[in-house]
């Protein structure tokens, strides 16, 4: 049975499978069929007509010349058909013959003309006579009988076939003839431009990949069953809804009985890589070895796909690279998009499979270095070194080296553990194997991978530097910590190798106590770390202003975790940060801590111009590259604002940070906005696993999920969650309530259960402790507290005041709240109305809900109704609100603003904002007029 080459099927075996058989229903292709009659039709009424169809093989076109001859021979025409071949491009009159050659012989006996031969009359005899000849002959079959002529391939065509082609177009205009010609438009042809020539005089139809109703319809046929929407997506995709891929692949599915589900979308490309490889690599290579090698360069470089590489990995000028790119594009192998991509995910599958393997790794290699050098972006090269399991090419390991440096800029910590695991293949000597799994265990501690302490161990067995050696032992010290396990054999090891160190490298020493004072900062052996390393660290920085200053943050972390020398603290805070190195990694931890006292000390303006980083990364503090760290740290400046939006924004690209109080900061937010559903699916998501020792990060959970259990009204549960995180607290060494104020909440939650006698001395013994470290937020807290558990105004209204001036309308909102609270029990129903509106109201500004509610519920008991009318206007301005508005209007710039305010650019800009939208105006050009109104 004859079919056509490379394309869909003319007349196709019942055999060939249901796919294939399928095929000549012609699916999506209603448009061009309607076309084709419509040139019948025409022809029939009188006159020519001429319809060129143009599409990638597999796309329908001698299918629909097929069913334009079968419509012709019911309507009593004469048809007859010739069909190009690449093996017979250079055969003159080669189309010619074949048409000929089905024509029928003339009625008057005379014989075809002499051309079928191969021979003609004489040597004057032109190819114009040829053509008369020919053409009159055509129509001599019987007098008045519409003609259809179909060229399948007409690519390849010769050229005196085309010549005769076109000339019959130019001469037909009165005769009944109909000429129909399908051809690719991406395959070579040295007769390119006498094809175009001949297309340019008919009706153009192109044919794309089929819809998606037409791909479903056809696999509902083929495999007797409606698919699955992912299912017909995938066949759609890997296909790209070319007809003859699509029947190949039904066919290798049907044979196989795998049902249209989702489930077995997966196998899609596996299974129709083998089905469809016999007809994809043909079409390629009809496109010219050029396209060949274009098509393997693209499938190599995948998302590097510019022309540029493509053409350098394919070893072409860009000239001709580009004329074969026009080709595949033309033949639908390739997308017409940069980088280029494949049409078809299966044409790319197939491309893949036809590389050798010896073939692929070197083109693989061959692609890194044409990325690398292309961009000046290490990890760009990275996929094709990956896929290369060993090179043993200098190179290479620097290119994974500088990757890994890239990736962790960017904290993408688990990427440079990658690549520097990919790096332990290529051969080195011991001492760089040494430090490239040192380098992968800081990073694994980092991120909380569980293997990270055996890295270090794999490291220390090879290291034979003793610089390098206490380098590791400070990171084992540091997983020790985080782990709950001693540190004493990792104490040990700096000792020893810090002993070891030759007298140009005691410079070390003093850095190794900075490191070992990280390790402590994340124990419950503070207590060892001031009796025992603070002493030995001051002996080390003495005399070294650079040094003493930066000793100043591990003083200031000493003060800030017992709650004393507020002012102190922050001097020294600022003394180091003068000299920080933002090149040396231990100087890029205290810099972070440094930022994150200044946030307990309340000191915002400072803190938050920390939070501009550069990208350096810090593993050994949290697991996280800068950018988490400052997101972390401007979460807790927007909570403690009270910008509730803002904070859930920067809590949420910390929410993954390893070793951090992420999940617990963000949950507290949760339960502050009153998304108590979203604090439930955290508790879940991201509960802390059981800890070997007490942490900050576990006693911050406790109490963000013990503040979920208060917001249900589950005070018991909430009552033992804070008194857990107390202890936890107790057993690190931190008394300062400004990070968890666990004893006014056990209090709250003591009094709420009526046990005003237990509430008393932790509501007073915080404030005590919140009178001495000096920060408003915290004092307010505990102000509060004590005024609701004891019923006395005086705190209530002082815990208002306190935060006069401050922009921290969370705080200030619970504070109005419990004031009016407060006032209500005591009687003063006129003035609890007051405070509990206010309050009220600066809480729906926010957001913050529970807030809100508690207000609301208190106003109805004084007797009144919450009043909305106050979340708008100037009098819902906050203190620092209005005086950025204020000098706005005088036309100082968000710069001038910030400057003068000691804040950030940024936070002036989300003040403004702000008062926008309270103001309800578009911008400064209205705030004058708004502010006075």
């Amino acid at each position: 049975m004859r079919t056509e080459h490379l394309g869909w099927p003319r007349d196709l075996d019942p055999d060939d499978g249901p796919g294939g058989r399928l095929a000549r229903r012609l699916y999506g292709r209603e448009p061009e069929l309607a076309a084709l009659t419509s040139v019948l039709d025409a022809v029939g009424r009188g006159g020519s007509r001429l319809l060129s169809l143009e599409g990638a093989a597999g796309t329908g076109r001698s299918a629909l010349l097929a069913k334009v001859r079968s419509d012709a021979r019911r309507r009593g025409w004469t048809v007859v058909t010739g069909r190009a071949s690449i093996l017979e491009a250079a055969n003159d009159f080669g189309v010619l013959r074949q048409v000929l050659a089905g024509s029928p012989a003339p009625q008057d006996g005379r014989s075809v003309p002499a051309l079928l031969g191969g021979s003609v009359p004489n040597e004057d005899f032109s190819p114009f006579d040829l053509f008369e000849l020919a053409s009159a002959h055509l129509f001599d079959f019987d007098a008045g009988a519409p003609v259809l002529i179909t060229v399948d391939d007409l690519q390849w065509c010769d050229a005196l076939s085309l010549r005769w082609l076109a000339y019959l177009a130019h001469r037909s205009a009165n005769l009944p003839l109909a000429v129909v010609v399908a051809g690719s438009p991406g395959e070579m042809s040295e007769d390119r431009l006498l094809v175009d020539e001949l297309i340019t005089s008919c009706e153009r139809r192109t044919l794309h990949g089929l819809h998606e109703t037409a791909v479903g319809q056809w696999i509902t046929d083929a495999l007797e069953a409606r698919p699955d929407e992912a299912f017909a997506a995938g066949c759609r995709r890997a296909t790209g809804g070319n007809g003859a891929l699509l029947a190949e692949l039904l066919t290798a599915l049907a044979a196989r009985s795998v049902p249209p589900v989702d489930e077995s979308a997966a196998l899609i490309e596996s299974m129709g890589r083998t089905a469809v490889a016999g007809r994809v690599l043909p079409w390629i290579k009809r496109a010219g070895p050029e396209a060949l090698a274009v098509a393997r360069a693209v499938a190599v470089l995948g998302d590097d796909s510019e022309l540029l590489m493509v053409a350098e990995l394919a070893g072409l000028d860009v000239d001709t690279a580009a004329k074969a790119v026009d080709r595949l594009i033309r033949l639908d192998i390739l997308s017409d998009t940069s980088p280029l991509r494949y049409v078809h995910s299966l044409t790319r599958a197939v491309v893949n499979s036809g590389i050798s393997a010896g073939l692929r790794t070197s083109q693989r290699l061959r692609a890194a270095r044409v990325v690398r050098d292309h961009y000046a972006e290490p990890e760009r090269a990275m996929p094709h070194i990956m896929a290369v399991d060993r090179s043993g090419e200098p190179w290479v390991l620097d290119a994974l080296r500088a990757a890994a440096e890239s990736a962790l800029a960017r904290g993408m910590a688990q990427s440079a553990a990658g690549y520097l695991r990919r790096a332990l293949r290529e051969p080195m000597p011991p001492a760089a194997r040494a430090g490239l799994l040192a380098d992968i265990g800081a990073i694994e501690l980092g991120a909380g991978v569980d293997g990270a302490q055996n890295t270090l161990l794999e490291a220390l067995d090879l290291a034979t530097e003793p610089s390098l050696r206490v380098r590791i032992g400070v990171d084992l010290a540091y997983g020790d910590a985080t782990a709950g396990r001693s540190l004493e054999p990792a104490l040990e090891l700096v000792d020893e190798a810090c002993a070891a160190l030759p007298p140009e490298r005691r410079d070390l020493v003093a850095e190794a106590e900075f490191g070992l004072f990280m390790a402590y900062a994340a124990s419950a052996d503070s207590g060892e770390f001031f009796g025992r390393r603070l002493p030995r660290l001051r002996e080390r920085v003495a005399g070294d202003d650079r040094l003493t200053a930066l000793a100043g943050v591990v003083e200031a972390w000493s003060d800030t975790r017992r709650g004393r020398d507020r002012a102190g603290c922050v001097h020294r805070v600022r003394a180091a940060l003068e000299v920080v190195d933002r090149r040396k990694p231990r100087d890029v931890q205290l810099r972070w801590l440094a930022a994150s006292l200044l946030v307990d000390a309340e000191e915002y303006h400072l803190a938050g111009a920390l939070c501009e980083t550069d990208g350096r990364f810090t593993h050994r503090q949290s697991g996280a590259g800068d950018a988490a760290i400052a997101a972390c740290l401007r979460g807790r400046l927007a909570h403690g604002r009270g910008d509730l939006k803002a904070a859930r924004t920067e809590y949420d690209s910390a929410l993954e940070t390893p070793q951090s109080a992420g999940p617990a900061r963000m949950l507290w937010l949760l339960t502050d906005i009153g998304d108590l559903d979203g604090a439930d699916r955290l508790v879940r998501d991201h509960g802390p696993a059981a800890e070997a020792g007490p942490t900050w990060a576990s006693a911050a959970f406790a109490f963000a999920r013990a503040s979920l259990c208060m917001a249900r009204n589950q005070y018991k549960d909430a009552l033992q969650g804070f008194l857990e995180s107390g202890r936890i607290l107790c057993a690190l060494g931190i008394d300062n309530p400004a990070g968890l104020a666990w004893r006014s909440q056990a209090a709250r939650c003591h009094a709420l259960l009526g046990d005003t006698v237990a509430a008393a001395p932790l509501a007073e013994e915080e404030l005590r402790l919140a009178r001495l470290w000096g920060g408003p937020r915290a004092l307010s807290t505990a102000l509060a507290a004590t005024g609701v558990v004891t019923l006395d105004v005086e705190p209530a209204l002082e815990a208002v005041s306190v935060l006069n001036g401050l922009d921290a309308d969370l705080h200030r909102a619970a504070a109005l709240v419990d004031l009016g609270t407060v006032q209500l029990e005591a009687g003063a129903a006129e003035e609890a109305q007051q405070h509990l509106q206010d309050g009220f109201a600066l809480a729906r500004e926010i957001n913050a809900r529970p807030v809100s509610l508690r207000a609301a519920r208190y106003i109805r008991r004084a007797g009144g109704r919450p009043d909305l009318g106050r979340i708008s206007g100037v009098t819902a301005l906050t203190a620092q609100e209005r005086a950025a508005a204020e000098r706005a209007v005088t036309g100082a710039t968000n710069r001038q603003i910030a400057d003068e305010m000691v804040l950030t650019q940024r936070t002036v800009e989300q003040y403004l904002t702000s008062a926008y939208r309270k103001l309800g105006i578009n911008g400064r050009a209205e705030l004058a007029a708004a502010l006075s109104s």
